[in-house]
């Protein structure tokens, strides 16, 4: 069967309709499901970061910390490797060592505290820290 230009004009014409009304509805359809959607759905953008930090938690449990006081200030570390290190440390050391790190402490006011020159501190907080390298290098090697 052959077609007329007038005819093959006309279905023409009736094809782009039918393509315009199709978008066209889709497109509304869509619009109404994307409404539906954020009707019932939260954009992570929206939600305040207060929200988050309620909702959210790290569990600790005591029995994997080591703690530790230093001048009436309590300490609890949660790495297995430097909470071991720092138990084998001596006393003094791993004090100056937990002021200086955790308590935000200046090596001037931990001297003051313990009565001593303040290069004598920086000297035992650099052999400390050597100390606790060599401790947690050697742990990671076993």
């Amino acid at each position: 069967m052959k077609y007329t230009d007038e005819q093959k004009e006309h279905i023409r014409h009736c094809f782009d309709y039918y393509c315009k009304k199709t978008i066209r509805y889709q497109s509304i359809n869509l619009y109404r499901e994307s409404a539906k959607y954020a009707e019932r759905y939260v954009s992570f953008e929206d939600i305040p970061n207060d929200y988050f930090s309620e909702c959210g938690g790290c569990d600790t449990y005591p029995i994997l910390q080591y703690h530790f006081e230093a001048f009436g200030y309590q300490f609890s570390i949660n790495d297995y490797d430097l909470g071991n290190a720092l138990l084998q440390l001596p006393k003094k050391k791993r004090d100056i060592i937990l002021m200086y790190y955790f308590a935000n402490f200046k090596l001037t006011e931990i001297a003051k505290m313990l009565g001593k020159p303040h290069q004598s501190i920086s000297y035992i907080h650099v052999r400390a820290l050597g100390k606790l390298r060599e401790l947690m290098e050697g742990g990671e090697n076993e």
